[in-house]
């Protein structure tokens, strides 16, 4: 089973992933991915009008094989 780093970055929070973990597609590690986003915004967003997530997947030799990202902001018009 292929073997995964997640590492998480925004402007106040970066996590490199040394440990990893076993995900047995792409398209998996891509959903957990888009989790961690996910949960991150819900999360954060509650104290912050703007968040610009990523998430950075890595594979067993540390070779950044996807980026995702998640950008969330609210501004007001008045």
């Amino acid at each position: 089973m292929p073997h995964y780093f997640f590492d998480i970055n925004d402007h106040d929070l970066s996590h490199r992933d040394d440990e990893g973990s076993d995900w047995p597609s792409r398209e998996a590690a891509q959903a957990h991915a888009m989790r961690i986003l996910a949960d991150i915004a819900r999360d954060e967003a509650r104290r912050q009008d703007r968040l610009h997530l990523f998430v950075t997947i890595r594979d067993e030799r540390r070779t950044v094989l996807a980026i995702a990202s998640l950008a969330v902001a609210c501004t007001w018009l008045d």
